[in-house]
């Protein structure tokens, strides 16, 4: 293992180093660097660390700000393992979405030695050692953790405060045995003012495959040992009823307190950012973008891993033509890292929608374009990262959930913030979604008097949202508090 620098420049110890441990994810590695971000610019040492491949991937694909920006994050890499599927890097070859979980999962059992030797050789430079661990790699620095007197770990969690609160209710309704026809009446009284949870949520059953789930169980087994407190990627101005209900319930277990900190993203993108290779160019789709009427596109984007069908993909592809509207659809080229894999769209698909919808199949600035003017709204999978770099920016959601935390978040953003409208609900999930059924949502989100209210409620979020991060607002004051816990 490479040695690790001093984190002053004099031999005496600092007073905190912070360490942030993300999950071998791209969704989770996106997260936890913005987050560096933000404790670095407190002027404290940061360290990233990661997989040498997917800190690569996760440099290339920094948005709105430079890591030149702030001297005192650092990003410590690690020699990938024999054989690491990784799915930040479109070079890699693997069989199936599985191969990257299982892969990803193997990978935080080999990262738990050179962590921990990475730890306790930091530990010995400062006062306090702050783990900010995924929730994810529990199991990862556990070790370390229960061992090393002077380290205080955090766990971050990738999802909404939405998502853990109802499953953390579901399990209270389990726990007190009050009949289903009293709970309309009890939850009044044990809810936090304002938190709405739906009955009849998906279950982590049906939305985790089984060695994932069982992946995730064995960490949080783990959490109350040594875990000092929790920090979510959400805003109390949009999840405060939810944020407080997971503090109620972790104080009450002793697992510390809860910081809503996010957005983690900058909520203001900064195009033609000047990156650290000097370049300045612009993304084409934002010149695309330039020529259209304001919120006149819908962005259509499922994500890093997600295939669909090929019978689904057709239907997509009809009803986005059907639909009448533009559109910039981002379809990625899998073909390099799936086997047996080619993403073709129906025939003269591409030349019947030229001028009023945009193909692409590469990496794309997805906050720029949220972030256009012409943009008007999204059609996700509903991964948290894309649920809050769309709120943020006030463009309203046509929900398509594929799977883990998805389809919790797609009720959240339709039943709750109402904030959007689904396409696919999860009872529906096996089957095709059919042109005619997509082509109506399209129009009813983005040419209906329901589309534009809910353009007007999503941009009344977005302004909640940005607010909350600005001197004073709700975001910036939790970040300082938790600034505050780990330095005092």
């Amino acid at each position: 293992m490479a040695s690790v620098n001093s984190a002053r420049k004099n031999d005496t110890k600092s007073e905190v180093i912070v360490v942030v441990v993300p999950f071998v994810a791209q969704g989770h590695l996106n997260l936890l660097v913005h987050l560096s971000r933000l404790i670095a610019s407190y002027n404290l040492p940061v360290y990233f660390v990661g997989l040498s491949v997917d800190i690569a991937a996760v440099k290339r694909r920094i948005e709105g700000w430079s890591p030149s920006d702030y001297p005192t994050l650092r990003f410590h890499e690690f020699p990938a393992p024999p054989v690491y599927l990784s799915n930040t890097n479109p070079s890699t070859e693997f069989q199936s979405y599985l191969d990257v979980l299982a892969s990803a999962m193997n990978a935080a059992a080999y990262l738990r030695r050179p962590i921990g030797d990475l730890l306790e050789e930091l530990s010995a430079k400062c006062e306090r050692l702050v783990v900010v661990n995924d929730a994810l790699m529990i199991n990862t620095v556990k070790d370390v953790a229960a061992s090393v007197e002077n380290i205080e770990t955090y766990n971050f969690y990738v999802g909404s405060a939405f998502h853990d609160a109802s499953l953390v209710w579901e399990v209270l309704r389990k726990a007190l045995y009050f009949p289903s026809f009293l709970w309309k009446f009890v939850g009044k009284f044990v809810l936090p003012a304002g938190a709405v949870i739906p009955d009849r949520l998906p279950t982590p059953s049906s939305c985790f495959p089984a060695e994932f789930l069982k992946f995730i169980v064995d960490q949080r087994k783990n959490y109350h040992a040594f875990c000092k407190g929790s920090i979510y990627d959400s805003c109390r101005a949009i999840e405060g009823p939810h944020l407080d209900l997971l503090s109620m319930v972790y104080k009450l277990a002793r697992k510390g307190p809860v910081w809503g900190i996010g957005p983690f993203n900058p909520v203001v993108t900064k195009q033609n950012t000047k990156r650290d290779d000097d370049s300045l160019s612009r993304n084409p789709c934002l010149e695309w973008l330039d020529k259209q009427p304001p919120k006149s596109v819908i962005f259509v984007s499922f994500g890093t891993q997600t295939i669909l069908s090929d019978p689904q993909l057709y239907e997509l592809a009809e009803g986005l033509e059907q639909s009448g509207q533009n559109f910039i659809w981002v379809v990625k080229d899998l073909t390099k890292a799936y086997k047996n894999t080619k993403i073709e769209l129906p025939a003269g698909f591409e030349e019947r929608v030229e001028g009023r919808g945009l193909i692409l199949r590469d990496w794309v600035p997805q906050l720029e374009i949220l972030d256009h003017v012409s943009t008007g709204g999204f059609l996700t999978h509903c991964g948290w990262n894309s649920c809050m770099e769309s709120m943020c920016r006030g463009v309203p959601l046509a929900t398509w959930p594929i799977q883990f935390d998805q389809p919790r978040n797609a009720i959240l953003i339709t039943e709750v913030l109402k904030t959007g409208i689904p396409i696919k609900d999860w009872e529906r999930r096996d089957e095709i979604i059919t042109s005619t059924t997509i082509r109506n949502a399209i129009r009813r989100l983005m040419a209906s008097p329901e589309g534009e209210e809910l353009r007007n409620k999503a941009a009344q979020v977005g302004k909640a949202v940005k607010e909350s991060v600005m001197e004073g607002g709700i975001s910036r004051l939790e970040m300082d508090s938790f600034i505050a816990q780990i330095t005092r």
